[in-house]
């Protein structure tokens, strides 16, 4: 009997797909913030052991956004840099940074204390906000990541544009985001080839797993030539969670990546530090529509309790809002929405 060839049918590029572990600041959503110090420590020594050089930490939003939304981390900004500074040897770590709730000189301050790189993100329909911090950014030495949020709501067309202007301002590199967990692994592929084949600067990819395909786009990414891929231990995320780092570490040994990651010693951290922790648990119906009709989990409360006032199903609603507005839907539309399902 002739056996299975084990054989990837599709090889990694020849340049190293890098992880990008965000489960400091990802996966603080399903803490609710409330990552402990130790646990904190125990997350970057293990992943710095693993073979992970890049870690991001911090409030889910990033940057300042626990005090500018009165929804702060347990362990505050300028403590999670002394504890990255004091644990790291090797990785470097970095942070999250929204315009508008951060500021410059938070990010000032955290490069003074040692942050390697950022991460600036802006929703891919207005990048503007982005150009100034990159500036900053490119200044104080950091290497610089533009996140294009919700990536999904353009077509390719605008994904190449959004990609072309946040290169312009200097990037080091530009994240495409599934922030809804709704592409399929042949959109990401398709994606990637062509933004790549037009824009000439490294991409990295972020994924959700409403779908449960935040693995597999990862992958989709990383042989259609993206540079990095965020992951967190455990899939620990907002929402549906992330792409899984030591799933998506094993696929990529497999894929005889050159990078070299220890994915059992990943495992062995996600169980023992990860898994026990208790974590929120949004309703996984909603995660499945929201994935279905490219929805962001943000506005579930919203078109949930909208839904509910104007007695409509949730799914019809949420589908003929996304139809509509997917970036930013305001009360009042949604309501207007509603009342025209009721009618």
């Amino acid at each position: 009997m002739t056996g299975v060839s084990r054989e990837p049918a599709v090889r990694t590029t020849a340049t190293a797909v890098e992880i990008l572990d965000c489960t400091l600041r990802d996966g603080s959503y399903s803490v609710d913030f409330k990552f402990t110090e130790e646990t904190i420590r125990a997350v970057l020594a293990g992943l710095e052991k693993s073979g992970i050089g890049l870690v991001e930490l911090g409030h889910g939003l990033g940057l300042g956004a626990g005090e500018a939304l009165s929804q702060p981390s347990l362990i505050a900004d300028d403590r999670c840099f002394t504890v990255a500074a004091e644990t790291l040897r090797r990785a470097a770590w970095g942070m999250f940074c929204i315009p508008g709730l951060a500021d410059p000189g938070q990010l000032r301050s955290a490069a003074e204390a040692g942050m390697g790189f950022v991460r600036i993100g802006v929703d891919i329909t207005d990048v503007s906000p982005a150009e100034h911090f990159v500036g900053l950014a490119k200044e104080l030495g950091l290497r610089t990541f533009v996140n294009l949020m919700k990536t999904n709501v353009l077509d390719t067309d605008g994904v190449v544009a959004a990609v072309r202007r946040c290169a312009g301002f200097g990037a080091d590199s530009v994240y495409l985001v599934d922030s809804v967990g709704g592409y399929l692994p042949y959109e990401v592929a398709a994606l990637f080839r062509r933004v790549g084949a037009e824009v000439p600067v490294p991409l990295g990819f972020h994924g959700h797993d409403n779908l449960g395909l935040a693995n597999a786009n990862a992958l989709a990414a990383a042989t259609a030539g993206a540079r990095y891929v965020d992951t967190t231990l455990d899939g620990i995320g907002r929402g549906a969670g992330n792409t899984v780092t030591e799933a998506f570490a094993a696929i990529l040994t497999h894929h005889r990546n050159p990078a070299e990651y220890d994915y059992r010693a990943l495992a062995e951290l996600s169980e023992a530090i990860v898994r026990p922790l208790p974590r929120l648990h949004d309703d996984r119906t909603l995660q499945v529509l929201g994935g279905l009709t490219q929805t962001h989990s943000s506005f579930f409360p919203l078109i949930t309790r909208c839904a509910e006032a104007a007695r409509v199903d949730v799914f019809d609603l949420m589908a003929a809002v996304a139809k509509v507005e997917r970036v930013r839907p305001t009360e009042v539309l949604v309501k207007e929405i509603a009342a025209g399902l009721r009618s």
